[in-house]
C-alpha cells in the first residue's frame, strides 16, 4: 500500500494496513545525520531519510511548489500543499499590536484586509494543486497553551467565515487546519467550516485526543499529538515505545488518526536516534488487528 491510499483512507476514517505517519519536514541536519552523511543534504537523502522512518507524506509551501511535481514522480508520499491562513497574514502584514487595536477600533476594515489575504492564500494553495499537490493545510497560528490569541466570538465572527470559504474554494481536495496551542473553543466551528481534518492538537496545551477522537473523531481526521519537548527529554526508548503505544491505543482505533509529532517538523536539535526510536515504535504499534 502506498503513503497516498493510507493517508487517504485515513482521512475517510478508513483502517488501511497501518496508521499512516509523517511530518511537513525534516531540519537539513537531522537528514544529514540519519543518513549518515555531512554536508547539505540533497532531494535523494530527504526522500530516503522520510523512507527510513516509514512515512507517507510530505508538506511543500508555496515558494517550493515546484518540488510537489519531483515529489510525485520519484515517491509514493502524499503531498499536502501548506499555506499560511488569512489570521497568519494578516497578522505578520500588520503586525500584532495594529492588527488588536484595529479590531478594537475598526473591526470591519481587519475583516475586509483579512479576506483579501484569505483569497492570497487559495491563490496559492490553487498554484500547488495545479502543480500536483494532493491536499491542503491552512496554518493559521490563533492560540497559545491557555486558549486563543484572541477572543473566540471574534473568530467566530470574523475569521470563520474566511476559513469556510477557503474550504468551499477548494473544494474536491481535503483541506486540513493547523493551529498550535489551546483551540478547543474553536473546535465545533472547525468541524463547521467543512475541514478534513485537524494538525498539531499540542498536548502539553490541553489538547485532549481521546476527547476530540470521541466528539469529532467521525468527521475529522486527527493528526500529530507527539509532544517535541517529551522527546527531547525522554532517554529511554522504552519510554518513547510505551508513550506510542499509549498514543496508538486512543487515537488509531477506526482509523482518522495520522501519526507525527505536534509541531509537524523534526528539527536538526533532535537527537537522530531519538527520531529512529519514535518511528521505530509508531510502526511497531501502528498496525491494525486483521
Amino acid at each position: 500500500m502506498t503513503g497516498v491510499e493510507r493517508v487517504f483512507l485515513a482521512i475517510n476514517h478508513r483502517e488501511a494496513d497501518r496508521v499512516p505517519k509523517g511530518e511537513w519536514s525534516l531540519g537539513p541536519g537531522l537528514i544529514s545525520a540519519l543518513m549518515g552523511k555531512d554536508g547539505p543534504p540533497s532531494f535523494e537523502d530527504e526522500a530516503a531519510a522520510r523512507e527510513l522512518l516509514g512515512m507517507d507524506l510530505v508538506a511543500v509551501a508555496p515558494d517550493g511548489c515546484s518540488l510537489i511535481d519531483r515529489w510525485r514522480r520519484e515517491t509514493d508520499l502524499f503531498v499536502f500543499a501548506l499555506v499560511d491562513g488569512p489570521f497568519e497574514r494578516i497578522v505578520a502584514k500588520l503586525g500584532f499590536v495594529e492588527f488588536m487595536t484595529g479590531l478594537g477600533r475598526e473591526e470591519h476594515k481587519i475583516a475586509g484586509l483579512a479576506a483579501r489575504e484569505a483569497e492570497k492564500g487559495v491563490e496559492l494553495a490553487r498554484r500547488c494543486l495545479e502543480a500536483g499537490a494532493h491536499g491542503v493545510i491552512i496554518a493559521d497560528d490563533i492560540a497559545y497553551n491557555r486558549g486563543t490569541l484572541i477572543r473566540p466570538d471574534t473568530l467566530h465572527r470574523v475569521f470563520l467565515p474566511l476559513w469556510r470559504g477557503q474550504v468551499q474554494a477548494l473544494t474536491g481536495v481535503p483541506v486540513f487546519f493547523h493551529a498550535d496551542g489551546n483551540f478547543t473553543a474553536l473546535l465545533a466551528d472547525l468541524v463547521g467550516a467543512g475541514f478534513a481534518g485537524l494538525h498539531s492538537l499540542e498536548p502539553g496545551a490541553g489538547m485532549d485526543i481521546g476527547q476530540i477522537k470521541q466528539e469529532h473523531g467521525h468527521k475529522l481526521c486527527l493528526w500529530g499529538n507527539v509532544d517535541l519537548g517529551w522527546l527531547v527529554d525522554t532517554k529511554d526508548e522504552e519510554q518513547i515505545a510505551a508513550g506510542v503505544r499509549d498514543l496508538m491505543g486512543v487515537a488509531a482505533p477506526g482509523g482518522g488518526y495520522i501519526f507525527a509529532t505536534a509541531a509537524g517538523c523534526l528539527w536538526d536539535n533532535l537527537p537522530a536516534e531519538r527520531v529512529l526510536a519514535l518511528y521505530r515504535a509508531a510502526g511497531e504499534y501502528g498496525y491494525y488487528a486483521e
